[in-house]
């Protein structure tokens, strides 16, 4: 299946090249978890019904995409506290959440079963929280909607701030090298713009795209140590110092496409 080149991720996968290259592209990821007595099964056939709102949202220019991807197999880090995550991508904050009433009543009157969905999706699933978060360097589109995405959120401390986002701007050429030796497909990193504070998960997040979970075990350690030399004239030792002094990874979940604009 073609996917349409938007990162994630989007996660986890929305891209710079859905968008005019000037402007900013700002994801609101919304983190569900599932009602006691409910499957993940029945979440993802609402989602799939949600689907054809979005697609009109998407054709009026209010957003550029929107996916759902569900952690796989359990896969998630002891603190994670929700099941799935929806993301909704635009570069325009001010709209990035309309539902236009004219709209719905459109939708509704082509289908009527769409009255009731928000009270359907509220039986099975319910939104813990919501975060709106900036792409800030991505190496594009692998265009593979099979692919299993890592997600890590990233706390710093108030001092680190500017210095990690300048350390991750720097990491994207190793990343690009990963991609080019085959261990990984695309990657990219998401700056937290609200809500923000230095008590929770985390401020930023990184989300990696692997062709299958084989590539994990993929001996990537000679990337970093070139890497390192060669973009940032650090030794090994050095460049795990600095990673270590600048941020600490408090989650990570496994994720895979389920529905979305894409297709």
């Amino acid at each position: 299946m073609k996917k349409l080149t938007l990162l994630f991720i989007a996660i986890f996968a929305i891209t710079a090249n859905t968008f005019a290259q000037n402007k900013p592209i700002y994801i609101n990821i919304s983190f569900h978890k599932l009602k006691p007595g409910h499957t993940m099964e029945e979440a993802m056939a609402i989602e799939k019904r949600w689907k054809v709102v979005h697609q009109k949202r998407k054709a009026l220019g209010i957003i550029g995409a929107w996916a759902v991807y569900p952690i796989q197999n359990g896969y998630k880090s002891e603190t994670v506290d929700f099941d799935y995550v929806s993301l909704n991508a635009s570069y325009d904050l001010n709209k990035i959440n309309d539902y236009p009433e004219d709209m719905a009543a459109a939708l509704i009157k082509e289908d009527p079963s769409l009255f009731s969905l928000v009270d359907e999706s509220l039986k099975v699933q319910s939104v813990i929280r919501n975060k709106v978060t900036k792409l800030i360097e991505t190496t594009g589109a692998s265009n593979d909607l099979n692919s299993i995405i890592m997600m890590e959120t990233m706390h710093v401390t108030q001092q680190n701030y500017f210095a990690y986002l300048d350390f991750e701007k720097q990491i994207k050429a190793i990343q690009v090298d990963r991609i080019k030796a085959g261990n990984i497909q695309e990657w990219s990193f998401l700056q937290h713009l609200a809500p923000t504070s230095y008590d929770g998960p985390g401020q930023f997040t990184t989300m990696t795209f692997f062709k299958d979970l084989s590539k994990l075990d993929f001996d990537s350690s000679s990337i970093y140590i070139n890497g390192a030399k060669k973009y940032m004239n650090l030794t090994a030792d050095q460049f795990t110092k600095k990673v270590g002094d600048l941020r600490t990874m408090n989650q990570s979940i496994m994720l895979k496409y389920a529905v979305g604009t894409f297709n």
